[in-house]
């Protein structure tokens, strides 16, 4: 049956991803956009993540990856605009009153005179050209399909969309599905026949002029709910229509930048996240920042392809720091994630509107070429934690900066920790007893915005556990299981399975004039072995992307290492 199955698949020109594979691997190399055979093979590529749609020729050239198609709900209006030239209108979508609104960072872009206007994931012409694109892409040979800008109507919350009527119809009967209750809580008349439309705009006109925007009006919030599950069920509808196409699962990616809020509400349909994450490149600094989109893909169990941000390339391409750019790779990867190869990358500023980073080869392949010869120390290696940070999700999307600052002081005083992400109205996933019985300790610092179920389960788990409200409280009495001595900014990331532990050791101490690492003599490590699950072993590994790997000796669990230069792992296996 499974070699029928593969037959039927290569005759209807669908391509299947390798059976009973993981779609990215810690080890994998992915790369963003297409490229050709020699590019790939220098990088060791084994993944194309938004590949557009395939070609005879971009599939030879990416024979043996697995090549994601893309799909994006917000750069291809000039492909939808050709696909229904005179009804386009009809699946725009709309500010409160009713005019169409510009994507904010394509305004420089036009197809025949026609600015790229944001289009509605609700109003049924946009959903059919996206149906369409999806069976195409399959059909063109893609095993799997990418979703840019996947929240679709939702995404642009920020900019006050959309208000055209089937949003608002739409709104109106979320509200009448709703408890009595919590209509009147709400401050709804009449859910019936509401109009949050009209609602809208009667209160901005009660206030003096410009003092108030849609996004303040006190609904916002549940509108929010509203868009952002009409989201997650879009992207279902989406996926059911691949795996019809392609007669199996198709995997799924997205750009869920999960720095950014809401970017969760559709995990479950989703198999990776290869999304934009901000790196702060004008900083030029390591940012800490991006640790914390790794740990909540780790959270919901999904693999996380990163790239910058188009500020960031821009940055890095204007003051050619490609030796910042090998940070943020040797950081992904010690993550247990990664950063998409920087062949070609999408930059973006006000001024210059969309131009491109090329990525120098010889910077950048020569490290993605020692993860894939060093696979057996990435695949199967997951997080050591040191302490379990509870966030709810509701608080996180109040306030991102706050939890990034608070996961950036723990990564930047070495502190392991990992996450056990609460759910909300958008996000559906329950805290886990078991990741609550074995942390050895809890940073719990918002109680009050879990959910009543989290909440109890909290609760009832966290008694004769040590649980602190706070970072400061956590970092004075948590004592990581690798601690540090250094004449440097040094990030050690400690990964472990049964019987072994990688402890990836960063250099952070990047020189901007110099666009490099300055390398750190001396690095002492000691290693709580039995917190590792290792045994006590008189010598380690030591294996770098720029040195022949070395022997070195442990006393007790100390180990001082060679010179660091970006990045190195100290493997203590069986």
């Amino acid at each position: 049956m499974m070699k029928r199955l593969v037959v039927i698949l290569l005759l209807s020109g669908l391509a299947a991803c390798p059976l009973g594979a993981a779609v990215v691997e810690r080890s994998d190399v992915v790369f963003m956009y297409q490229a050709d055979a020699s590019t790939y093979a220098d990088y060791g590529a084994t993944v194309v993540a938004w590949g557009g749609k395939p070609t005879p020729a971009s599939l030879e050239a990416a024979k043996g990856l697995r090549f994601f198609g893309s799909v994006g709900m917000v750069t291809e209006f000039s492909r939808y605009y050709e696909r229904f030239p005179q009804a386009y209108r009809d699946g725009l979508c709309q500010d409160v009153n009713g005019q169409p609104v510009k994507v904010p960072w394509l305004t420089d872009h036009q197809h025949q005179g026609v600015p790229y206007w944001w289009c509605c994931t609700q109003q049924p012409l946009f959903r059919q050209y996206l149906r369409e694109r999806v069976v195409e892409t399959l059909k063109a040979g893609a095993c799997g399909v990418h979703v840019d800008d996947h929240l679709g109507t939702a995404g642009g919350l920020w900019v006050g969309i959309c208000f055209c009527d089937r949003c608002v119809k739409g709104f109106r009967m979320r509200l009448k599905s709703l408890p009595a209750a919590q209509i009147e809580r709400l401050g709804v008349v009449r859910a019936q026949d509401y109009d949050f439309r009209a609602e809208v705009r009667e209160w901005i006109s009660n206030g003096k002029p410009g003092e108030r925007s849609p996004s303040q009006h006190p609904l916002w919030s549940e509108w929010t709910v509203y868009q952002c599950r009409a989201a997650a069920a879009f992207m279902r509808e989406l996926h059911d229509v691949a795996n019809t196409t392609a007669g199996h699962r198709v995997p799924m990616g997205a750009n869920a930048g999960l720095l950014w809020p809401r970017h969760l509400c559709d995990y479950q349909t989703l198999d990776l996240f290869s999304a934009e994450t901000d790196h702060h490149a004008g900083a030029r600094s390591v940012p800490d920042a991006p640790m914390l989109a790794y740990r909540l893909a780790d959270a919901v169990g999904r693999p996380y392809a990163a790239t910058a941000s188009g500020g960031d390339w821009a940055f890095i391409k204007e003051h050619s720091l490609h030796g910042l750019v090998r940070s943020w790779i040797a950081l992904s990867y010690a993550a247990g994630h990664c950063l998409m190869a920087p062949h070609r990358q999408w930059c973006y500023t006000d001024e210059k509107g969309t131009h491109w980073y090329q990525g120098p080869k010889e910077e950048f392949a020569p490290l993605y070429k020692f993860v894939r010869s060093n696979a057996q120390w990435f695949d199967g290696y997951e997080n050591h934690a040191d302490v379990a940070i509870v966030l709810p999700h509701r608080s996180f999307v109040k306030d991102p900066g706050r939890w990034i600052d608070l996961s950036s002081r723990l990564t930047a005083k070495n502190v392991s920790y990992r996450v056990l992400l609460g759910g909300d109205e958008i996000v559906e996933h329950g805290l886990d007893r078991s990741s609550l019985e074995r942390a050895d300790a809890l940073l719990i610092p918002d109680r009050s915005e879990l959910l009543p179920s989290d909440l109890d389960l909290v609760e009832r788990c966290v008694r004769n556990k040590r649980v602190f409200a706070s970072a400061e409280k956590a970092l004075a009495a948590v004592q990581p299981a690798v601690q540090v001595r250094a004449e440097g900014p040094v990030r050690v990331l400690p990964r472990v399975k049964a019987g072994s532990a990688v402890i990836h050791v960063l250099n952070y101490d990047y020189d901007a004039a110099c666009d490099d690492v300055r390398p750190i003599k001396g690095v002492k490590l000691t290693l709580d072995v039995e917190r590792l699950g290792v045994r006590d072993r008189r010598t380690g590994r030591w294996v770098t992307p720029d040195a022949p790997e070395a022997q070195v000796t442990l006393e007790d669990g100390r180990v001082e290492l060679p010179t660091l230069a970006l990045w190195g792992m100290l493997i203590v296996p069986l």
